[in-house]
């Protein structure tokens, strides 16, 4: 067990850290849920280009519990999508907080109601409602809806945020004062050391270099004998986590501080960010160790395109310049929203012999892309289209071309790599002139591994001999064309069927490249409600929604694809 005076010296120096945060209400908000709130996720936790925006509560593997309004208030938004956030539920409070709960199974039977009316009146499953201050109002407490596994989800769970009202800016729920037990000081697992110019070097190389660490009880160090050698212009990043109380998970941390010979050169804190700055987080983290091993190193420097808010305090940009022939110490202190600290010190041996490394051969890129500038790459196979401040570092760029894949009707464009993130969407374009005209608009564009692994369908338009996209990621591209109508399944529904005493009617749908872009049902000539559920492809209709009188009935069932192409499924059915 650790020395209490460890926790009470943790706790003291975690005061001082957040004396200069907003007073957030302790005892306003009640718990979302009945049973007690464990997390899979936390706010500010690193995600696939955004920091999560609240907390992930777990509902004990199963969808359906209780989801209850945290405070009094007013339904203030509704949004129901395939993706994101699934059924997500909006409630602003009088205290200037909102209050959000994503990933419903469904709402309450009120709300169900309000929703289901504008549902039929657009003649669509997805919605997004702003109820004014009277339609909806909710007291602490109420039932409000019941927790589910919709939208984005891996998993039944309960996402749960607290935004300030007026910007939007999400929030720390832990800074709230729930009931959630964390006394686990964060693990450190490794540190990286960037050369960032090329007269830097480490270990007497030009490349970065990881350090595995050791330790426990909030005490970690590295695991080599003996200092790195450092000169010139030096960045540092750290890999952490956090645990909470009770599960394994592996939660984002509050706050990384590095100091440099006792002086604080780089801090940040996770109280709040804005959603416009999340996508930052692409250069916040190492994006090669991100998107090749799944690695969350955080730099500890700022890339020149890093806008993010979360950096309090840096000097030189985080860099730190080493010239001199002495051992400097650093140290990073980890903090998670509780106060409990860790502590990684170590040192590295500065030099001041001078390396100069050879500059990027020009051979070994096509064109160089400054980060501040609009950036245009254009030759007989493609056009490239990148908008001012998209790169957040300048970039060496480089195209080539390979074999084709199966299925694509044209060779492989590489542009760029998969490893170099963009922060706005990028236009590609593909060169086509015989494409006949029957195809043009089946053709669209598909992003693939690096070992031309399918990845995505993107989309495109075409339009004089070129097939055109937006798109926020670099790498190979090719062309597909897709001419195949989606797939059409009853699953609890044939002809003829009785499904008396049924509560729904389900039907599987499937589109093996663009996707599914719409679909209508109709029963007996009149549209109803069906359910999508992408990850599982099924549409469901609730028919408690619309009862049917006894007797026999049609079902008629539309479904597109995102290149048009469309199958029609109809069934006769008996109540």
């Amino acid at each position: 067990m650790r020395p209490i005076f460890h926790s009470l010296l943790a706790f003291f120096c975690w005061i001082s850290a957040v004396s200069g945060q907003t007073d957030y209400p302790q005892d306003y908000f009640r718990s979302p849920l009945d049973i007690p709130m464990y997390l899979a996720g936390n706010f500010g936790e690193i995600r696939s280009n955004h920091f999560h925006a609240g907390l992930d509560i777990k509902t004990e593997s199963v969808v359906g519990k209780t989801v209850y309004a945290v405070a009094d208030g007013y339904v203030s938004r509704i949004k129901i999508s395939h993706g994101g956030y699934g059924k997500a539920l909006y409630i602003t409070h009088p205290n200037g907080f909102t209050s959000v709960y994503g990933h419903l199974q469904k709402f309450s039977p009120e709300i169900e109601a309000f929703i289901r009316v504008a549902q039929y009146r657009k003649k669509s499953f997805t919605i997004e409602l702003f109820p004014g201050e009277s339609a909806l109002k909710v007291s602490k407490s109420d039932v409000v809806a019941f927790a589910g596994n919709t939208g984005g989800s891996g998993g039944p769970h309960l996402h749960f945020e607290i935004r300030d009202t007026e910007s939007e800016y999400p929030l720390n729920p832990l800074l709230f004062g729930f009931d959630i037990k964390d006394d686990i000081t964060p693990i450190i697992t490794r540190i990286a050391i960037y050369p960032l110019d090329d007269t830097s070097h480490v270990n007497g190389g030009n490349k970065p270099v990881r350090i595995g660490t050791y330790g426990k009880y909030g005490r970690f160090t590295l695991g080599i004998p003996q200092p790195a050698k450092v000169h010139g212009r030096i960045g540092f990043g750290i890999e952490t986590f956090d645990r909470l109380n009770g599960y394994n998970n592996r939660c984002g941390v509050f706050s990384i501080d590095l100091s440099v010979d006792s002086i604080r050169h780089y801090y940040h804190e996770l109280e709040k960010f804005s959603f416009d700055e999340s996508r930052y987080i692409n250069s916040h983290v190492d994006f090669y160790q991100w998107k090749r091993y799944s690695r969350r190193v955080q730099r500890s420097f700022l890339q020149p395109n890093n806008q993010l808010q979360i950096y309090k305090e840096y000097k030189d940009r985080g860099a730190v310049t080493f010239n001199d022939n002495d051992a400097h110490a650093l140290a990073y202190t980890i903090r998670d929203a509780y106060g409990n600290t860790s502590t990684l010190k170590f040192q590295v041996q500065s030099t001041s012999a001078s390396k100069s490394f050879p500059a990027i051969s020009p051979d070994s890129y096509t064109e160089l892309f400054p980060h501040g500038k609009a950036n245009y790459f254009e030759n007989e196979f493609v056009r490239v289209k990148i908008p001012a401040d998209a790169l957040y570092d300048d970039l060496p760029f480089r195209f080539k071309k390979s074999a084709a894949v199966k299925k694509g009707i044209c060779p492989v464009f590489h542009i760029h790599d998969i490893y170099s993130p963009l922060h706005k969407a990028m236009q590609v374009s593909i060169h086509l002139p015989n494409l006949p005209k029957k195809h043009q608009k089946k053709a669209l564009i598909v992003s693939l591994q690096e070992d031309k692994q399918f990845l995505s369908a993107e989309g495109g338009q075409f339009e004089d001999g070129w097939v055109t996209v937006r798109t926020r990621s670099m790498g190979p591209y090719t062309v597909m064309l897709d001419t195949i109508a989606p797939t059409i399944k009853g699953l609890n529904i044939s002809p003829n069927k009785n499904i008396a005493g049924a509560e729904t009617i389900q039907i599987k749908i499937h589109d093996g490249l663009s996707g599914i872009g719409t679909y209508n049902t109709y029963i007996d000539g009149k549209w109803v409600l069906m359910e999508y559920e992408h990850k599982k492809n099924r549409l469901t209709h609730f028919l408690e929604h619309r009862p049917l009188e006894k007797g026999k009935h049609h079902l008629k069932l539309e479904v597109t694809d995102k290149c048009g192409n469309m199958r029609t499924y109809e069934v006769s059915f008996l109540i």
